[in-house]
C-alpha cells in the first residue's frame, strides 16, 4: 500500500466532505486551517467555528467574526454586491441576488403552497428592493458635500450592511400597513414635487414615493388614490378580507426568519457594536496576503444561521469580481442551517470550494426533511470528494460499501487508525498520512463585550433596577394568573 503525507492541495480545489468519528475530523480542520494557510497564502480563507475552538488553536493571526468579543469585526454584507459589475446596477439585482441567499425555500406540497412561496419570493425582492432605495437616498445625503473622487474612499469608511438594517423597521412598518389599506403611507406626488424644487435632502419617505412613482406608476389606478401604493399588487386591499395578503406575508416572513433574526441582533445592539471595527470583504480579498476569517456564534442560533449563507454569498461575489477563487471551512453544517443553502451557494459560486462536515447527524436529518435514508445521498451530492476518517458507525459502513469500488480497497474506515485517512474520489481511494501535532501555543482569549457598560445580565433579569422578591400577591396585582 502506497501512503503519502496529506496536504492542503488534497482538498484546495475540491469540495471535500469529512466523514468518521469527531476527533480524527476535529484534528483534520486543525490542520486543514494551517497548511491552507502556509501553502496558499493568497487563498482567502473563511471558517465557521461555531465555538470558537478552531480560532483558538490557530498558531498565526487571524480575524475574528463573533459579534460577541472584543476585537471583533462586523463584515459588510451588502458592500460585495453594489461594487460586483454584474450584479451592482441595479437594487433589482442586488435585491434578487440577496434574497437567493437567505430565502429558505419550502417543498411544496400542492399548488396552493407554490403558490405561497412564489409570492413570497416575490414580496422579499420587492422589501429588498425599497430597503436599498431607502439606504441609497442615505448615502447620497451623507456623500452630497463629497467630491467624485472622496465616495469611494468615504464608503470604504462605512458599513453598508448596517445601514441597510436601518431601514427594515421602516418597510417592514410601512408594509404592514398596507395590508391593513391605511391611505397616510406615503407623501403625495404634489408633495413630492414641492420637495423636490427646493433641492433639498430627500426623506426616506419622499426618497421612497419618487421610486415608487418613478417605477411603479401601474399602481396610480388603484382606487382615487393620489399616489401609487407600495407592494399594491401583492397586499393592498380594500375590502375586510385580507387572509390572501397576510397569507403571502407569513410566507415570506417564515421563509426569510433567520435572516430577519440577524437584521434584529444587528439593529438592537448597535450601541453594543459602535466600537467594533467593519470588515470590508472586497478590500479583505484582494490583500497581497490572505489572513483568515474565523467566523464563531453570536450566542443567537437564528442570527447565526442568517448570517452564514449570506456571508458566502457575499465572499462569492468578492471573488467573482476579483477573479480569484476562496476555501469555505464549515466543520459543523447542521448549527449554521447550511445544509439546505450549500447545493445552491456551490451552484452560484463556483469560485468558492468547501470543505464540510455534521456534528450532529439526526440533527441534520431534520433539517434536511427528507429522513436519514436520503440524507448521506445528499451530502455525497454536494462533494467532489470525501475524506474518511476512522469510525464504527454502521450507516458510514453500508455507505462506504455502496460507494467505493473494492478494487483498491485496502482498509475500511473501521480499520483506520488516527493517523491515517481515505480520500476517495469517484469510488476511487488513496490513502493519506496526518501526523498530529504537539500543541506548543498558548491558546487565544475571546473577551467577552461587556452589556450595557457592566457585567452581562441573564435574560431573566434584565431590565429590573434592583432585585425585588416576587410573591403571590404582587403577580396577581399586575393582573398575572397563575
Amino acid at each position: 500500500m502506497k501512503t503519502t503525507t496529506f496536504t492542503a492541495t488534497h482538498i484546495h480545489d475540491n469540495d471535500t466532505l469529512f466523514l468518521g468519528n469527531a476527533k480524527g475530523k476535529h484534528d483534520s480542520f486543525v490542520a486543514v486551517t494551517e497548511m491552507l494557510c502556509n501553502e496558499f497564502p493568497e487563498t482567502p480563507l473563511v471558517v465557521f467555528d461555531y465555538g470558537g475552538s478552531l480560532y483558538e488553536k490557530y498558531a498565526g493571526y487571524a480575524l475574528l467574526a463573533d459579534f460577541a468579543s472584543e476585537g471583533s469585526v462586523i463584515p459588510d454584507l451588502l458592500e460585495p454586491f453594489l461594487f460586483n459589475d454584474r450584479i451592482g446596477s441595479s437594487s433589482e439585482n442586488i435585491a434578487y441576488t440577496l434574497r437567493q441567499a437567505v430565502y429558505q425555500e419550502i417543498r411544496s406540497r400542492d399548488a396552493n403552497d407554490k403558490f405561497f412561496d412564489d409570492l413570497g419570493k416575490v414580496l422579499t425582492d420587492r422589501m429588498f428592493i425599497y430597503m436599498l432605495e431607502t439606504e441609497k437616498n442615505v448615502l447620497r445625503n451623507l456623500l452630497s458635500a463629497a467630491d467624485e473622487s472622496d465616495i469611494t474612499k468615504i464608503t470604504r469608511r462605512l458599513n453598508l450592511f448596517k445601514i441597510f438594517c436601518r431601514q427594515h423597521r421602516y418597510i417592514e412598518t410601512l408594509m404592514t400597513k398596507t395590508i391593513g389599506g391605511e391611505s397616510d403611507l406615503l407623501p403625495t406626488k404634489y408633495r413630492l414635487l414641492e420637495e423636490m424644487k427646493k433641492k433639498s435632502f430627500l426623506t426616506r419617505e419622499h426618497a421612497l414615493a419618487k421610486y415608487i412613482f418613478d417605477h411603479e406608476l401601474r399602481f396610480q389606478k388603484n382606487g382615487d388614490r393620489e399616489a401609487p401604493v407600495p407592494f399594491a399588487d401583492l397586499l393592498y386591499t380594500k375590502s375586510d378580507n385580507t387572509n390572501t395578503q397576510r397569507c403571502i406575508k407569513m410566507q415570506a416572513d417564515a421563509s426569510t426568519l433567520d435572516f430577519r433574526a440577524l437584521l434584529t441582533m444587528l439593529s438592537r445592539n448597535e450601541p453594543l457594536y459602535r466600537e467594533l471595527p467593519p470588515l470590508k470583504l472586497h478590500q479583505w480579498i484582494t490583500g497581497e496576503k490572505i489572513i483568515p476569517l474565523y467566523v464563531c456564534s453570536s450566542g443567537n442560533a437564528q442570527a447565526d444561521c442568517g448570517i452564514a449563507p449570506l456571508l458566502i454569498s457575499a465572499v462569492g461575489a468578492s471573488v467573482q469580481s476579483a477573479k480569484r477563487e476562496a476555501i469555505i471551512i464549515i466543520p459543523e453544517l447542521d448549527k449554521w442551517g447550511l445544509l439546505n443553502h450549500l447545493d445552491k451557494l456551490r451552484q452560484q459560486w463556483p469560485h468558492l470550494h468547501f470543505a464540510f462536515a455534521y456534528d450532529n447527524f439526526s440533527r441534520l436529518a431534520l433539517e434536511s426533511r427528507a429522513g436519514e435514508e436520503h440524507l448521506l445521498e445528499t451530502l455525497f451530492s454536494a462533494s467532489t470528494q470525501r475524506l474518511w476518517h476512522s469510525t464504527e458507525e454502521e450507516r458510514l459502513a453500508k455507505a462506504f460499501a455502496s460507494y467505493v469500488s473494492d478494487a483498491d480497497v485496502i482498509y475500511r474506515p473501521q480499520d483506520l487508525n488516527d493517523e491515517l485517512r481515505m480520500i476517495e474520489k469517484d469510488g476511487s481511494v488513496r490513502y493519506t498520512e496526518l501526523t498530529a501535532k504537539e500543541e506548543s501555543i498558548a491558546h487565544k482569549k475571546r473577551n467577552r463585550l461587556r452589556r450595557l457598560g457592566s457585567k452581562s445580565k441573564l435574560w431573566l433579569t434584565e431590565g429590573l433596577a434592583k432585585p425585588e422578591k416576587l410573591t403571590l400577591a404582587s403577580l396577581l396585582e399586575e393582573g398575572e394568573s397563575l
